[in-house]
């Protein structure tokens, strides 16, 4: 799964690194080290050819939810071997994928002890990463809601020993396959394979990410050796 990423670049910095426009003004991107579902994040759209920039509330409501479920058990995770096929997320699919952009993304190692380790993950060759998304956009009483979903995949020889889940990554290639609306599905599938990431690096960081109030950069930075 991917229940907590960061993305903390500087906005100039991001549209550099991933060509795109920016709507927004900075306190409203963030930057944020401890990013939970049902939070804001931003997401990265196909509008005519050109990337565009757009948050989201990460936990995706289907359009045709009623407004007494629609918020009660948020769908922030999307798993690639059937996301074409269920109901939930097949429009999505089809018609309304995007890109998350992270620096890198946690994920809990279970101990034998029976605790639960708290690792960052990150590229260290490349500073921004694009996870696989699907949005919708959730008309309800009070006016529309646009939420996401990141799509997860089974987890490459980094992540087989953390976690039996990993986040779907795209490099530029492969994200501009997914963000094209004519793409093929076999294409798209393809797109959604687990690969390896020979620049991926885990890192044991501060338990204190376990809480969403906690926020900065002392929360990616390796944790001290207790021996």
């Amino acid at each position: 799964m991917c229940g907590r990423f960061g993305l903390y670049t500087d906005l100039a910095e991001l549209v550099e690194i991933l060509g795109v426009e920016l709507p927004m003004p900075m306190e409203v991107y963030g930057p944020r080290w401890n990013i939970a579902p049902t939070t804001d994040v931003l997401t990265i759209l196909d509008n005519g050819g050109a990337r565009e920039g757009a948050m989201m509330r990460w936990g995706l409501i289907p359009t045709w939810a009623k407004p007494e479920n629609a918020f009660k058990r948020p769908m922030f995770n999307a798993r690639s071997e059937t996301v074409s096929e269920r109901p939930m997320f097949r429009n999505s699919f089809n018609r309304h994928r995007c890109l998350v952009p992270a620096n890198g993304f946690f994920e809990w190692r279970r101990e034998e002890t029976g605790g639960k380790t708290p690792m960052w993950i990150y590229d260290v060759e490349t500073p921004v990463v694009t996870f696989a998304a699907i949005s919708s956009t959730w008309r309800g009483p009070d006016g529309i809601v646009k939420s996401c979903a990141i799509l997860t995949t089974s987890p490459n020889s980094l992540m087989s020993p953390i976690h039996d889940r990993m986040p779907v990554i795209l490099d530029r290639e492969w994200a501009d396959v997914w963000l094209d609306d004519a793409a093929d599905k076999t294409v798209l599938m393809e797109a959604l394979k687990p690969r390896e990431w020979d620049s991926m690096q885990a890192l044991e960081v501060d338990p204190a990410v376990g809480s969403t109030r906690n926020n900065g950069p002392h929360l990616i930075r390796p944790r001290p050796s207790l021996f």
